[in-house]
């Protein structure tokens, strides 16, 4: 069994938003990527070198669907185990913020594995989630936008 200081260092971390705008009517609407792996889920990635939570979060969500915005807050963290490039299980943990976009356009793309990046109002984006911990996510962020 691993050491509680062995799993910390094997965790990854990444990081990802939970982009939001309003249409016409002021309704919000959820920016949803699906990815290389057929899951519907938010846009996030893996933090370079010495880069904070924030800055990963912002860059990753621009490379995945071409969206830029206003960060917020932190929303939470998931944690879960995965499999690294070597098969090996290891715990990686994502911060999620909360980003209100600059437009209504977004590109998926596809060099980042994003097969598809669309807007939903709140009750279809959580239907359409993939992962439990995720959909806990958003659940969240609706409640922090009221």
């Amino acid at each position: 069994m691993a050491t509680e200081k062995q799993q910390k260092r094997k965790m990854k971390h990444a990081a990802g938003c939970v982009v939001y705008r309003y249409d016409a009517a002021g309704t919000p609407l959820l920016l949803l990527i699906h990815d290389r792996y057929g899951a519907w889920s938010l846009p996030k990635g893996h933090l370079e070198g010495d880069e904070t939570e924030a800055a990963a979060a912002v860059r990753e969500v621009w490379e995945e669907t071409g969206v830029r915005g206003v960060l917020g807050p932190l929303v939470g963290r998931v944690t879960y185990q995965m499999l690294d490039k070597q098969r090996q299980p290891r715990l990686k943990q994502v911060a999620f913020f909360l980003m209100r976009a600059d437009a209504a356009v977004a590109t998926p793309r596809a060099e980042e594995g994003i097969r598809a990046a669309e807007w939903y109002p709140a009750e279809a984006a959580l239907a359409r989630l993939t992962y439990p911990q995720v959909r806990a996510i958003v659940e969240q962020a609706l409640g922090m936008l009221g």
